[in-house]
């Protein structure tokens, strides 16, 4: 079957057109999908203050614990706190695929207060969380920091504060520098990073291992 000459350059055009508007669209969407998780990057003030991470909650959970704390609510609140720790999801996808920490990684802890079962449910033994104290955020940007990570706490009484600065080294970093199972994370109190770190290592050996290397 054969084409009329005049039907070519039109048919070219189309399929020109059909093309830019596939590519014009799928851009729009990567651009949507780009803006549809706000707060995946640190964002600063001008004066420096990392501004608060409104919506980590929509990070991934990677673990939460009871009673380990060195805040500086405890006299306030008693002993015990829970705490949810959240990653931000582009880092916790680069540790998912490299076991490292990227550039401008977050971690934000929520803390609560424990609150014991409601009075009359007899059979309802344990605890939960009951009042929300602080938000703290750890960020790892070797740029803005000497150190590579910084750490904030966002509490600020019955108003939470929208920016804050970063913790004198002494307070936090030298206490991660020492006792964190990777990067200054507390990987080891992580199960769903904890996983992911004894994962890549069980590949980092096996390939020593088929290289010659030895248990």
């Amino acid at each position: 079957m054969t084409v009329c000459k005049l039907h070519r350059p039109l048919r070219a055009g189309v399929i020109f057109v059909v093309m830019v508007v596939a590519v014009n669209g799928q851009s729009a969407l990567m651009a949507e999908d780009s803006d549809s998780t706000p707060g995946e990057t640190p964002r600063y003030a001008e004066d420096g203050s990392l501004r608060r991470p409104d919506r980590f909650r929509d990070w991934v959970f990677v673990g939460a614990s009871l009673g380990l704390s060195y805040s500086p609510h405890k006299s306030e609140y008693g002993d015990q706190f829970f705490h949810n720790v959240y990653l931000d999801r582009k880092s916790y996808e680069y540790y998912e695929r490299t076991g490292e920490f990227p550039e401008k990684a977050m971690l934000a802890m929520s803390v609560y207060t424990q609150a014991d079962k409601a009075e009359g449910l007899t059979k309802l033994q344990g605890s939960f969380e009951g009042e929300f104290v602080s938000l703290e955020v750890a960020v790892k940007d070797s740029e803005r920091f000497e150190d590579g990570w910084a750490y904030f706490d966002f509490s600020g009484g019955d108003s939470e504060k929208e920016t804050a600065r970063p913790f004198a080294r002494e307070k936090c970093f030298d206490c991660h520098a020492e006792h964190a199972a990777d990067d200054n994370v507390f990987v080891q109190y992580y199960p769903v990073l904890r996983r992911l770190k004894a994962a890549w290592e069980k590949g980092a050996h096996s390939t020593s291992n088929s290289n010659g290397g030895t248990e």
